[in-house]
C-alpha cells in the first residue's frame, strides 16, 4: 500500500513502534469484540476487536509480516503485522478478500470506537459486562454480513 493525501474523513493509526503508519478513509461499516479462545490467546487479552472497512479505504506503509490461521469452518485468515515489533495492524478473510478487520487499538482515535456486536459470549470472561444495546451471539455468526445487517437495521 502506499502514502496518500488525508482528508477530513480519515483516521490515521499505526504499530506500537511506529514503522508501519495508515490511514483508513471513512468510518467502519461495524466494529465488533470477538470473545472466543483463539483471540484471546492471540491478542493476550479478554478479547479482541475488528473495524471493517473496505480494504480500498487502507493506506499504509511500512513493512508488514503476515500469520495464516484456518478456522474451525475452514476459512483461511491472514493477519498482517508489523515486520518489526509484530503489532497486528488488520486481517483479511478468503470469505470476503475485499474486506479488512481493522485492529482499532492502533487508530489515534481507539477511544472514539464503539462496539456493535460481541460474538462468542460463551467464551467471554465471567467479569465482563456487555452494553444492554449491544448485538449479541453466543458463537459465530453465519458472517460478518449477518451482523453487518443487523447493525444497519438499528442504526435507522
Amino acid at each position: 500500500m502506499t502514502a496518500k493525501q488525508m482528508t477530513n474523513t480519515d483516521h490515521a493509526g499505526c504499530c506500537q513502534c511506529g514503522t508501519v503508519q495508515y490511514s483508513v478513509s471513512g468510518e467502519p461499516m461495524m466494529t465488533y469484540a470477538c470473545h472466543c479462545t483463539d483471540c484471546q490467546k492471540r491478542t493476550g487479552s479478554a478479547f479482541s476487536m475488528g473495524c471493517i472497512y473496505p480494504l480500498s479505504a487502507l493506506s499504509l506503509d511500512g513493512a508488514l509480516s503476515t500469520w495464516k490461521r484456518i478456522s474451525d469452518d475452514g476459512n483461511s485468515n491472514t493477519r498482517y503485522s508489523c515486520a518489526e515489533c509484530g503489532n497486528v495492524i488488520y486481517g483479511v478473510s478468503t470469505i470476503a478478500p475485499e474486506i479488512i478487520k481493522l485492529q482499532p487499538g492502533t487508530l489515534e482515535s481507539a477511544r472514539a470506537i464503539a462496539v456493535d456486536a460481541h460474538i462468542w459470549l460463551r467464551s467471554a470472561c465471567s467479569w465482563l459486562v456487555v452494553p444492554e444495546d449491544a448485538l449479541r451471539y453466543d458463537t459465530q455468526p453465519d458472517s460478518l454480513l449477518e451482523i453487518y445487517q443487523h447493525v444497519v437495521e438499528r442504526k435507522q
